[in-house]
């Protein structure tokens, strides 16, 4: 006998306890969504061009506070300026900034940057939620554990180069590890097992989540939503029934201790 979907499950709950389970959920999503911060690179809108977008979260640590991010994300900058282009990177709310001048610590093989910014700017970049974790490293989380996912996809980006303004659609998701290896973990997601709390359509098949790469994924604990990693990609398998995201994990990052 084959085993019920979490979806099918779902459906079987009294009408209470689907108002509960959704009213927990969405309010999990929500708060990771108030993690993430936008990421935007392109040419000044007067000029126009390319316009790529990403995710980042931020963490104070004693050693100051950085901008987390993926490391191919930055490494999309550097080969656009090394082309010759003018580009604009813009973190949330902040002026523009060169992020590669900024990189306090970053590993390619991981795909992690951090990038360092001021207490002055921590206070503008927006209003996002600035991790601090009660012990640094963290634990990488096990499999089988529920994370929290962030970002700003390509798919929910709003735009209009002429009224001089670009906006971020937010995107947030409860997953559970399938695979934790050293470093980096997995999420194997079935379209089947997927389930709306916020009353909307889920996303088609298909539908483009670029820009997710370097959002925050939080562990959901029984005492807080610690920051554990951040994305690095999301790819779609057997027609678009089964994707796969994966997330680098930040215990290796050694940067700094944390009281």
């Amino acid at each position: 006998m084959n085993e019920l979907s979490g979806a099918q499950r779902f459906e079987q709950l009294s009408e209470e306890n689907k108002s509960r389970y959704l009213a927990i959920n969405r309010q999990m999503v929500r708060l990771a969504r108030d993690f993430a911060v936008p990421i935007i690179f392109a040419p000044p809108l007067s000029v126009g061009g390319k316009i790529n977008g990403a995710s980042g979260c931020v963490l104070r640590l004693d050693s100051g506070v950085f901008v987390i991010t993926a490391s191919h994300v930055v490494a999309g900058y550097e080969e656009r300026v090394g082309k010759g282009e003018r580009l604009n990177w813009q973190v949330g709310n902040l002026p523009p900034f060169d992020p590669v001048s900024r990189v306090e610590w970053r590993s390619r093989e991981k795909d992690i940057a951090f990038l360092r910014i001021s207490e002055n700017e921590a206070r503008n970049i927006g209003p996002c939620i600035i991790a601090a974790p009660r012990r640094w490293p963290i634990n990488p989380p096990k499999e089988g554990q529920l994370v929290l996912v962030a970002g700003y996809p390509k798919g929910l980006r709003e735009e209009n180069p002429s009224a001089g303004w670009i906006g971020s659609g937010p995107y947030s998701a409860i997953f559970r590890v399938t695979i934790a290896e050293a470093n980096c973990c997995k999420c194997l997601i079935e379209r089947k097992d997927l389930i709306g709390f916020e009353g909307g359509r889920l996303p088609e098949p298909g539908a483009d989540v670029g820009g997710l790469s370097g959002g925050p994924v939080l562990l959901v604990d029984t005492l807080d939503f610690p920051l554990i990693g951040v994305v690095t990609d999301r790819c779609e398998m057997s027609l678009a029934e089964l994707e796969i995201l994966q997330f680098a994990t930040l215990e290796s990052v050694m940067i700094g201790a944390n009281c």
